[in-house]
C-alpha cells in the first residue's frame, strides 16, 4: 500500500477525530468525509470495520507503510503478552513517536523530518532511523546546533508533560523514555484487538 502524501486534515475527516499526532483540526466544522461521495451514509461492513480501524492506527504513528506494519504485527504476535498491547508498545517506542512525545516537535511528521535530518541524539548518538526503538532509560536530546530551529522552539512552548513514561524538564532539548507504557497511558483510541483481528482472517 502507497504512502499517504495528501492533506492531514482529510484523514481527520475521514475517520471522524483528530489522529494522533496529526495538526489540529475542528472536526465540528465539517463532521463527514472529504470528496463528493463524503456525506453518503452507507452501513459498513464487518471488514470495513476493522480495515478502518487498523488505517487509523497507521495514520496516528505517521507515514508506516503497510509491509513495515505488517511485520509490527507479525513481532507482536511472535512476544509474550496481548498482542494488542505489544503491538501498541512496539509503535510507542519508536524514536519519531518518542520525539513527538518529548515535545521537540508538534506532529509525528515534523517529529520523523527532524530525526531524518539527523536533529536528534539517542544517548548522546545520532540516530537518523525513525523507525529506532527506544529502551527505557534511553535518553533523546536535540543536537546543540539544532537547538534554534524556530519549529523546535515554538513546539516546546506548547508541550504538556501529561505522560508518565516519558520525561523531559520543561525547557530542556533533552528527555527520556521511564518505561515502556501499559496500553491504558497510551492516548491513542483505537481498538487493537480489532486489528489483530484484521491481520488474523
Amino acid at each position: 500500500m502507497a504512502r499517504y502524501r495528501g492533506p492531514k486534515d482529510k484523514l481527520s475527516r475521514r475517520y471522524g477525530e483528530v489522529l494522533n499526532g496529526m495538526p489540529v483540526f475542528d472536526i465540528a466544522k465539517r463532521p463527514y468525509k472529504a470528496g463528493m461521495h463524503g456525506q453518503r451514509r452507507a452501513k459498513p461492513s464487518e471488514y470495513s470495520i476493522l480495515l478502518s480501524e487498523k488505517q487509523k492506527l497507521r495514520f496516528s504513528y505517521g507515514v508506516i507503510q503497510e509491509k513495515q506494519f505488517r511485520k509490527y504485527v507479525d513481532k507482536a504476535g511472535r512476544s509474550k503478552g496481548s498482542t494488542g498491547e505489544v503491538l501498541m508498545q512496539l509503535l510507542e517506542t519508536r524514536l519519531d513517536n518518542i520525539v513527538f512525545r518529548l515535545g521537540f516537535a508538534n506532529t509525528t511528521a515534523a517529529a520523523r523530518q527532524l530525526v531524518t535530518h539527523g536533529h536528534i541524539l539517542v544517548n548522546g548518538y545520532k540516530v537518523d532511523v525513525p523507525s529506532y526503538r527506544l529502551y527505557p532509560g534511553d535518553v533523546v536530546s536535540v543536537k546543540e546546533k539544532s537547538r534554534k530551529i524556530p519549529a523546535v522552539i515554538e513546539s516546546m512552548k506548547n508541550w504538556v508533560d501529561t505522560l508518565a513514561y516519558v520525561k523531559r524538564e520543561k525547557d530542556s532539548f533533552v528527555g527520556e523514555l521511564v518505561e515502556v507504557p501499559v496500553r491504558k497511558e497510551i492516548p491513542v483510541p483505537v481498538n487493537e484487538i480489532m486489528i489483530v483481528e484484521y491481520y488474523s482472517r
